[in-house]
């Protein structure tokens, strides 16, 4: 992507570099373990259940997250010609990676605030937008402890998305959802879940699979609303000025995100198979399916999953 010209965002609260959740208000939870010896499988479990969670499915899950706990291992070493430390380099180079990414989250939430507050405005509404926490380790949220581990998620609670950059290196290693558009899909995901909470279909989706039971399988509750966001998302990639930054094959990178964290593909990835009953997301097709017809149709009434016979 090409985002010279789009306005960065300052709606971000940024955490990182404070020591975890003990400088924010507490939290608690032990990190898991992604980049030590079994991060990876422990990444796509952890993804099959909470990835782009909509706030209380988020809080269902965060008990599973108390299972494990550790730190990453880390190399050291010095070079041998310069004397200088390996790990200082790494750092320096990490560093001035990390400054780019949060550079890029800022556009494209400036992008998608852009967006959405033409399209409310069109239809008599006024659009507020919600706050991105950058974070890195851990940090506290209403809707529980946040790490990069729990993948990025937005909590209706304080109307936040939480977003630890290194999760987005994890998704492109862990699961070969590779690009700077891939990336752009993600927020632009959890932006979606915003904007569902602010018109209120977010708490009557959450209110009936409290009642109803509908928080797992194919045809539930919380794969529709998960379906939508990727609608929403769709519709944010075809109309925002996001459309004249993006550059051969960005957009082929969105819907690689799509297929790579639909739940049949995490499911058979982590055990061998799917369960269609325990399905929270949809499937890799459904997911690029839905994201597709919101970039397609430029109308969130094509985006109503609620009202779809066939997902």
């Amino acid at each position: 992507m090409r985002l010279d010209d789009i306005r960065r965002s300052s709606n971000i609260e940024d955490r990182r570099g404070g020591g975890g959740s003990g400088n924010f208000g507490g939290g608690g939870g032990p990190r898991l373990p992604l980049r030590g010896r079994g991060g990876l499988a422990m990444i796509v479990i952890v993804l099959l259940l909470v990835f782009f969670g909509g706030g209380d499915t988020l809080g269902t899950f965060m008990s599973i997250l108390g299972a494990s706990s550790g730190s990453a291992s880390q190399s050291g070493g010095f070079q041998a010609e310069t004397g200088q430390p390996n790990g200082l380099d790494q750092k320096a180079n990490s560093s001035r990676s990390e400054a780019v990414t949060a550079d890029r989250v800022a556009a494209v939430l400036g992008s998608t605030e852009d967006f959405w507050t033409r399209y409310f405005a069109k239809n008599g509404a006024t659009y507020t937008p919600a706050t991105l926490v950058l974070f890195n380790g851990q940090t506290s949220s209403p809707c529980g402890a946040a790490s990069a581990s729990t993948g990025p998620f937005y909590c209706p609670g304080d109307r936040k998305i939480y977003l630890d950059i290194s999760f987005f290196e994890e998704m492109d290693r862990g699961l070969g959802a590779k690009g700077d558009f891939a990336q752009a899909y993600v927020i632009a995901h959890e932006v979606a879940h915003h904007v569902q909470d602010v018109t209120g279909i977010l708490p009557q989706a959450n209110r009936a699979m409290r009642q109803q039971g509908q928080s797992k399988g194919a045809d539930s509750m919380a794969v529709r609303t998960e379906l939508q966001a990727d609608c929403y998302a769709g519709l944010w990639a075809a109309q925002s000025n996001i459309t004249q930054a993006l550059e051969p094959g960005d957009f082929e990178e969105a819907l690689g995100a799509a297929s790579a964290v639909g739940d049949d593909r995490l499911q058979k990835r982590a055990q061998g198979f799917a369960v269609p009953d325990s399905f929270t997301h949809g499937t890799s097709a459904q997911r690029v399916a839905w994201f597709k017809k919101g970039f397609e149709s430029r109308d969130t009434r094509a985006c109503d999953t609620f009202a779809a016979r066939d997902l």
